[in-house]
C-alpha cells in the first residue's frame, strides 16, 4: 500500500524527461510515477544494495524494469546530469542532502526535498546557490513532512521565509504552526541566555502572531 507520504510527493512532481530518485529506497515513488506518467524514464538510486534487491523484486513484479533503472549509488556521484532532469531526495537529514547537492549544485536546476530536519539550513543553503521555492507542502502521515519544491531563480527572502517558507507562511498549516509552537516553547527552558534563545523567541513570537491572525 503506498502511504500517503509517497502520494502526495508524487503529486507534486511534474511529467518530464527524466527523474532521478536518490535514495529510492524500495523504489514506491518511482512506481507510482511510472503508471501516471508514460513518456518519462527514472533512475532510482540508494546507497544500499539491499534496498536496490527489494527495488528490482517490486520494478519487475509491475513490469516496469524497462523504465525505471536501479542503481546502487553514493548520491549523486558518477551521474549525468541533464538540464531537464528533476531530482527528488527524500527522507534524509538536511546535512546529508547538502553533502550530496553540493558539489553539482550547479548542474542542479529543479529538485524536490523532504528533509527531516534543519529546513531553517536547508532553505538557506537554496536561497544562496540561485534557487527559488516554487511550491512547499505541509503533510501528516503519522509525523509531519515538509516537502520543498526548489528551482532556479533569483528571490529576495527575509528571515520568517526561512523559518517557515514563503509559502507555508502563507497557507493554512494551522495544527503544523500548533505543533511547532509547543515544541519550540518546550525546549526553550533548557537553552541557556545566547542567540539562540533569542532567535527561538522570535520564531515563538512570529508563530504566535501567526496562529492568532488565523
Amino acid at each position: 500500500m503506498i502511504s500517503k507520504r509517497i502520494k502526495e510527493l508524487a503529486a507534486m512532481i511534474p511529467e518530464t524527461k527524466r527523474v532521478i530518485d536518490v535514495g529510492c529506497d524500495h523504489a514506491l515513488l518511482d512506481i507510482t510515477l511510472a503508471s501516471k506518467f508514460k513518456n518519462t524514464s527514472f533512475l532510482a538510486t540508494d546507497i544500499s544494495s539491499n534496498a536496490i534487491k527489494e527495488s528490482l523484486k517490486r520494478v519487475k513484479k509491475e513490469k516496469l524494469d524497462d523504465r525505471i533503472t536501479l542503481l546502487v549509488n553514493d548520491g549523486l556521484k558518477g551521474i549525468s546530469l541533464n538540464r531537464d532532469d528533476f531530482i527528488v531526495i527524500s527522507g534524509m537529514g538536511t546535512n546529508t542532502i547538502i553533502d550530496i547537492i553540493e558539489p553539482r549544485i550547479n548542474e542542479i536546476n529543479r529538485i524536490l526535498i523532504q528533509s527531516n530536519r534543519d529546513l531553517e539550513l536547508l532553505r538557506k543553503f537554496m536561497f544562496d546557490h540561485g534557487f527559488k521555492i516554487s511550491d512547499e507542502k505541509v503533510i501528516y502521515d503519522n509525523h509531519f513532512y515538509i516537502f520543498i519544491y526548489f528551482e532556479r531563480g533569483e528571490v529576495n527572502y527575509n528571515l520568517e521565509d526561512l523559518w517557515l517558507g514563503p509559502v507555508i507562511k502563507d497557507s493554512n498549516y494551522h495544527e503544523y504552526f500548533l505543533f511547532l509552537l509547543e515544541k519550540y516553547k518546550k525546549i526553550l527552558p533548557g537553552i541557556p541566555d545566547n542567540d539562540l534563545k533569542t532567535n527561538l523567541n522570535k520564531k515563538i513570537d512570529f508563530l504566535e502572531d501567526l496562529i492568532e491572525k488565523r
